[in-house]
């Protein structure tokens, strides 16, 4: 029994800690049933990671075609998706407020109360981090407007130090964002 908490409280903590924000979108008119084929399209600029390009591009072609998706030349797709990435340093200044000395009780020009010694001292704190955002766009290739968009956002320090971890952190985190495409797809055949 104690094995089983341990395990259950080690998940909860594990899914506590994560900084992953996940966000979606869509347009409720567009009718997503019969839609099977796609493209992916995504032209990298200048000074952009293509690593990272190559890798996010090839973890939506394996989550699309594990739900059975077939990949077609753009002409031809159901959906066009795209995508954007977004890495910015981000910073918050806190203060905490902390009491040094001690009040003490005695007796003033008042009668007997707190008085003395004591003051309270600011103390910022400022916390610096690393924020990636990727965002998903799927296109009606006909009017070429947004019909579904997914959003993540996470706290970069913590993840990926060798290019498989990379790779494997780029597909959970891509699985994870798609999972709401499929819901929202799923809703549209009924």
């Amino acid at each position: 029994m104690y094995r089983i908490f341990s395990i259950f409280l080690f998940a909860f903590l594990l899914h506590a800690c994560s900084t992953l924000k996940i966000d979606s979108d869509y347009d409720t008119a567009y009718n997503f049933s019969g839609k099977k084929s796609y493209a992916v399209v995504h032209s990298s600029r200048m000074g952009e990671n293509t690593l990272v390009n190559d890798r996010i591009t090839d973890a939506i072609k394996r989550v699309l075609q594990k739900h059975n998706y077939k990949e077609v030349d753009e002409k031809a797709a159901d959906l066009l998706f795209v995508f954007h990435v977004n890495v910015q340093q981000m910073s918050d200044i806190r203060t905490d407020y902390q009491m040094i000395g001690y009040p003490g009780y005695r007796y003033g020009p008042f009668g007997y109360g707190y008085a003395g010694g004591a003051m309270v001292v600011a103390t910022p704190t400022t916390y610096k981090w690393t924020e990636g955002k990727l965002i998903i766009d799927a296109l009606n290739p006909k009017t070429k407007k947004i019909v579904w968009r997914g959003i993540v956002t996470d706290e970069l320090d913590a993840h990926a130090a060798t290019p498989q971890e990379r790779k494997e952190y780029i597909d959970e985190v891509v699985a994870k964002v798609m999972q709401h495409f499929f819901e929202i797809a799923q809703k549209s055949k009924k």
